[in-house]
């Protein structure tokens, strides 16, 4: 058992996937995601300071959410994995992965990044860019929340302003300055009608960082939540080849 995921690590399947979720949420965010992958088992991975370890500090780096997060499922990573990750998460993937690879630590057979530009190249996103002092934290929210079709009740829409605040703030601090090597390849994945990383952001730049193949998925921003048949062909068949099945 580990609090740094919201269910158990699956002791079964010929291969994990550990989503990280984006700015602003938990391990809940996922909720659409099925715990069966094809031969596969998906883990959500819980941060601290939201939903069940609300009253935990949030992380102050990057590294420290390695860290803490390779600290508690090293000895689980006992079969092929993978990660994946949308918009803000994409940081996180790659800190995971050089700081596993730093570890010595088996490293994982591929990443997913959806939704996020070549990491060198800054950041996107226009939170990462408006004063935000000047911004409503709960209108973003709110607006989330009506794109996947549900409602929060007033005080959770307070908590999870707080808790975006305090991931855009981190966000901003980030540098690629530990990236996993090539011999750990990315499926980069673009969305057409993305309006928050426009699918022309994704692509370019990243073969200059990593081993990538690029996929255009159908869908907006927040259709990596919703999950679709797309996304999940596209993991099943990636880590299928990755296991040689």
């Amino acid at each position: 058992m580990t609090v740094w995921t919201l269910q158990p690590i699956p002791a079964d399947g010929d291969y994990l996937v550990f989503g990280v979720p984006y700015a602003g949420t938990g391990a809940a965010s996922f909720k659409a995601w099925p715990r069966e992958l094809g031969a596969g088992r998906f883990c959500a991975v819980q941060p601290p300071g939201r939903e069940n370890r609300f009253g935990e500090a949030h992380v102050s780096s990057h590294q420290e959410f390695a860290e803490g997060l390779v600290a508690e499922i090293a000895d689980r990573l006992d079969r092929p994995y993978a990660l994946i990750g949308h918009c803000g998460a994409v940081p996180f993937l790659l800190q995971i992965a050089a700081h596993l690879e730093k570890q010595g630590l088996p490293a994982p057979r591929r990443l997913f990044a959806s939704g996020w530009g070549a990491p060198h190249k800054g950041l996107y996103g226009k939170l990462n860019f408006v004063d935000l002092d000047e911004i409503d934290m709960v209108a973003e929210i709110e607006e989330r929340c009506t794109a996947l079709g549900y409602r929060l009740p007033p005080e959770y829409l307070e908590m999870s302003a707080e808790i975006l605040l305090a991931d855009v703030r981190l966000q901003r601090g980030y540098r690629a300055e530990a990236l996993p090597s090539r011999n750990i390849p990315v499926s980069v994945i673009g969305w057409t009608e993305d309006a928050v990383v426009p699918q022309a952001e994704v692509w370019p730049g990243w073969d200059e960082c990593a081993s990538t193949t690029y996929c255009v998925l159908e869908g907006d921003h927040w259709e990596f939540l919703r999950f679709p048949q797309e996304l999940r062909d596209l993991i099943e068949r990636e880590m299928t080849a990755a296991i040689g099945k």
